[in-house]
């Protein structure tokens, strides 16, 4: 039976296009249907601000960027054609769209970030393009022109004045167009340029891919209220100097180490930032509340043969390091022994924990407490 990339193998693809060069697949979800329609994802983009609404023409200006949460109203007045909603972050408020990131886990789930979902109406785009990260268009509805280019975008080759980052100049070397059910693999950095033909669908599977940049501001940020950093530059063995201008290579020496003593000192600490960075909810999810679970209480829900389900905007990781395992889930981190790799490996995988799974788990106290806490941390929730 052929896979999602048809005759490619999962281990083909990692070879040879991922993030090196472009690949669609036609029909790789066959007789795809959208588990949404378009007025159920409108309705979606009025209790989220992670909604936009792009108007190509007939907008206050062209290429003119709304931001919701919307309003029956916000949709009542635009034009006929030519508009384009796109809604982040959908994954995080319906289990149907959370499964359509399933059969892309063989990226681990630290590098997925998002299912964005688009709809446009004839004519509806957001202009050629180039994303700094790696993304899957599933097509779910309609017909889309896709077109792309592999030649490099110099960095004055985008039209000024405006919200979104769209090029002046574009010049396709493919295009096709694509149905529901076909996928197209784009790397990072290359240009495309994609135009609803109908009322026409998109769900995009975006990929995290921070900055150095990004990464260093919020280690900064999270190290600034450790005690250390509170000291202050001292030179007890000053020696008189020449020139009061001069900075001295032994001040200079003091100071390169003062500053670079700020930085975690060992790769045991800032593996644990890691851990709690690439877990930590986005800043504008809504958490799910935790369950006050007694012991008491939730070893009854075990021989009540409960199922646990992983709230849809839960992120947990783990990594081993000698006997240690370390497990983050949604910026936490619990420490537990090796043996307990198993229970861990099926926590991260699963997004319904079953009883005949769980049960001989659960008998371990560590396994039991880890669970308890994750329920409490709202990480997973008791099915009714």
């Amino acid at each position: 039976m052929a896979g999602m990339f048809g005759d490619i193998s999962v281990e083909e693809f990692l070879r040879d296009y991922w993030q090196k060069k472009p690949l669609l697949i036609r029909n790789a979800f066959p007789n795809f249907q959208s588990p949404i329609t378009q007025d159920e994802l409108a309705g979606l983009a009025c209790e989220t601000d992670a909604a936009r609404i792009v108007i190509e023409q007939g907008g206050a200006h062209p290429w003119e960027v709304r931001h919701g949460a919307f309003d029956d109203d916000d949709f009542s007045n635009l034009p006929e054609t030519h508009w384009t909603l796109l809604v982040n972050d959908t994954d995080q408020h319906l289990p149907e769209l959370k499964a359509i990131i399933e059969p892309f886990r063989f990226i681990p789930d630290w590098r997925i970030d998002d299912l964005m979902i688009s709809f446009a109406v004839e004519g509806g785009s957001v202009g050629p393009h180039v994303d700094q990260y790696d993304v899957f268009l599933l097509q779910a509805q309609g017909q889309r022109r896709w077109q792309i280019t592999t030649q490099p975008t110099p960095p004055d080759n985008f039209l000024p004045d405006l919200e979104l980052r769209i090029m002046r100049d574009f010049s396709a070397e493919q295009e096709w167009i694509v149905e529901p059910g076909d996928l197209l693999y784009l790397p990072p950095n290359v240009p495309h340029y994609g135009v609803a033909l109908n009322e026409c669908m998109t769900y995009s599977v975006g990929f995290r891919a921070p900055s150095q940049a990004d990464m260093l501001e919020k280690l900064l940020e999270d190290s600034l209220d450790d005690e250390r950093l509170k000291q202050r530059f001292s030179d007890t063995e000053r020696q008189q100097q020449g020139n009061p201008g001069e900075l001295t290579a032994t001040d200079m020496d003091r100071l390169v180490d003062f500053l670079v003593d700020a930085l975690p000192q060992d790769e045991q600490s800032l593996q644990q930032w890691l851990g709690k960075y690439l877990t930590s909810p986005k800043a504008n999810a809504v958490q799910a509340e935790g369950e006050a679970v007694s012991r008491a209480e939730l070893s009854r829900l075990i021989r009540q043969k409960k199922k646990f389900e992983k709230t849809l905007d839960a992120r947990l990781m783990y990594f081993l390091s000698g006997n240690e395992l370390h497990l983050f889930a949604n910026g936490n981190h619990y420490d537990l022994a090796s043996q307990h790799l198993q229970f861990i490996e099926y926590l991260c995988k699963s997004s319904v924990l079953i009883p005949k799974d769980y049960a001989h788990f659960l008998t371990e106290s560590a396994c039991f407490d880890t669970l308890q806490e994750l329920l409490e941390t709202g990480v997973f929730t008791t099915r009714k």
